[in-house]
């Protein structure tokens, strides 16, 4: 794979280095922040190969870097499959599918802290809430829990264990919140989707116990879970409809906004509102507040859409390939092309820094 830095870039660094010899303070200041006000690419890697990277872009997309996490560790390798990224405080949680760690890097340096192999088995997702964070495994077979840390020594606390799955999970309103219901499928040609079912978990992280279970209509896959201002959203679709509901982690009640649109697969909030994806690549938006299932896409895009957020205003799309350089487009939220990076194998997400 080629790593690329681009111009900007280089010129920082230069000047980081000119300015060591009479201001030392100076400098450990901008070491510092050198990934502040800027957005995080996860590049997924292929799963035979050790080929995990993340992919950095300043907020005015003057600055951009590959290879993030090797550049700052002295070209350690990530892992195999990098499945997400987590904040608390000033350290960034890397959570790898394979090999089975949680690396925790200063989220301002991406110098490494240290590595959490505890009790994992194909960790997932994360949260956080207090004191502590929260991972779901997911084998897929015979392993679904959701596993306890504490976040001042990253010590094991406890597992709680789910019938069917162990999917997204999001901290909202004091709860934590658990996609324990997703997508199977055929166990012969065509390989059809079937949904496990469509329940969510609700962990007291208190006690962490099992404070209540959702169980969400019968309407095609759940497709994803998100927190926004308090309240947890699911995103549910079938082939001719799609379903957002708004969780009352509380409570346990929702509601629920039906589009008759199919095949809606990502679910994101940004400024008050939904942004979601199709299977054709097609992105569309809409009020919070409004019940009307919008018509026009603000955003068609080509190739392999595998990663996709809405950040401050913009809306970040992966054309993914597995066997080499991926592609990201970056949009205004009225459609206009701003930028496209080249970024590493597997680009599947955008995170806030």
């Amino acid at each position: 794979m080629n790593f690329k830095k681009i111009l900007p870039f280089l010129f920082a660094s230069a000047l980081v280095f000119n300015v060591a010899c009479s201001n030392d303070d100076f400098v450990e200041e901008t070491k510092n922040q050198a990934y502040e006000n800027g957005i995080f690419i996860t590049n997924e890697g292929a799963f035979t190969t050790p080929t995990s990277e993340i992919s950095f872009v300043s907020n005015d997309l003057g600055t951009f870097e590959n290879k993030v996490y090797g550049n700052n560790n002295n070209n350690e390798i990530l892992g195999n499959v990098l499945q997400t990224i987590g904040f608390s405080g000033e350290n960034a949680y890397l959570v790898s599918n394979v090999p089975n760690k949680i690396d925790i890097v200063n989220r301002y340096t991406f110098k490494k802290q240290s590595t959490v192999t505890s009790n994992l088995d194909n960790p997932r997702y994360i949260a956080f809430s207090g004191s502590q964070y929260y991972v779901t495994n997911n084998n897929f077979f015979n392993v679904m829990k959701l596993n306890v840390y504490n976040t001042a020594n990253n010590g094991f606390v406890t597992s709680i264990s789910f019938p069917r799955s162990a999917e997204k999970v999001v901290e909202a309103n004091g709860r934590i919140v658990v996609q324990t219901d997703g997508v199977t499928y055929e166990t012969a040609p065509p390989y059809s989707e079937l949904p496990t079912g469509y329940s969510l978990t609700i962990i007291n992280p208190t006690t962490n116990t099992v404070a209540n279970t959702i169980t969400l209509p019968s309407n095609g896959i759940i497709r994803d879970l998100i927190a926004y201002n308090g309240d947890a959203y699911v995103l549910a679709s079938s082939n001719t409809a799609s379903y957002i509901y708004k969780v009352n982690t509380t409570s346990g009640s929702f509601t629920t906004t039906t589009l008759t649109l199919g095949q809606a697969q990502k679910l994101r909030i940004d400024a008050n509102k939904f942004y979601f994806n199709d299977s054709s690549n097609k992105i569309y938006t809409m009020n919070l507040n409004s019940t009307t299932t919008p018509t026009t896409p603000i955003v068609t895009t080509t190739g392999n859409l595998y990663g996709f957020n809405v950040i401050d205003g913009r809306i970040y799309v992966s054309d993914a390939s597995f066997t080499g350089d991926s592609k990201v487009n970056i949009y205004s939220t009225s459609g206009t092309l701003l930028k496209t990076l080249t970024t590493g194998i597997a680009t599947s997400g955008f995170y806030k820094n």
